[in-house]
């Protein structure tokens, strides 16, 4: 065990290493807080979106004649976007137009975040519903509505009984 320390001291930066070591692991150990920030941002989240759809969906479904229960699962092609206000400034320049943008930021309880314009809803992409029982003529009509719901083409919506 002696010459185990004894070898440890000769070797140069050890110190340091054992102190970037210690800090790194403080900080591993630290809080980030950025689980607080997403739940009190107030951005909407897709999967809460895509299952009160779902949900919906099958209610609809279930108010078609011939349709005593089913399961609805759709698929979102991506999340929520936004379009958020820029301020622009256009350079000219003897080569030609130089475009600077920078988002403008509104100050809301003391914290800067960016001005939303425009939220855009994910897209639903996909359909798939299980509805026991139904014969052809209403998977056509659940197909239909689907198609009118979210203008899917007939590949992207499979009905099962």
């Amino acid at each position: 065990m002696n010459a185990f320390f004894r070898k440890c001291k000769r070797i140069k930066g050890l110190p340091y290493l054992l102190l970037a070591l210690a800090a790194g692991l403080i900080l591993l150990l630290l809080p980030s807080g950025k689980a607080d920030d997403a739940v009190t941002s107030g951005t909407p989240d897709s999967t809460e979106y895509r299952l009160a759809l779902e949900q919906e969906v099958r209610s609809l479904l279930c108010e078609l004649e011939g349709v005593k229960d089913c399961t609805v699962v759709l698929t979102l092609s991506y999340g929520y976007e936004y379009t958020y206000a820029t301020d622009q400034r256009v350079k000219e320049q003897s080569d030609g137009k130089e475009t600077e943008k920078t988002i403008v930021l509104a100050t809301e309880n003391g914290n800067q975040t960016p001005l939303p314009l425009r939220e855009k809803q994910p897209v639903v992409c996909g359909a798939a519903v299980v509805c026991p029982g139904a014969d052809e003529a209403i998977r056509a009509r659940i197909s239909s509505l689907l198609r009118a719901l979210f203008a899917l083409e007939d590949p992207f919506i499979s009905i099962q009984s």
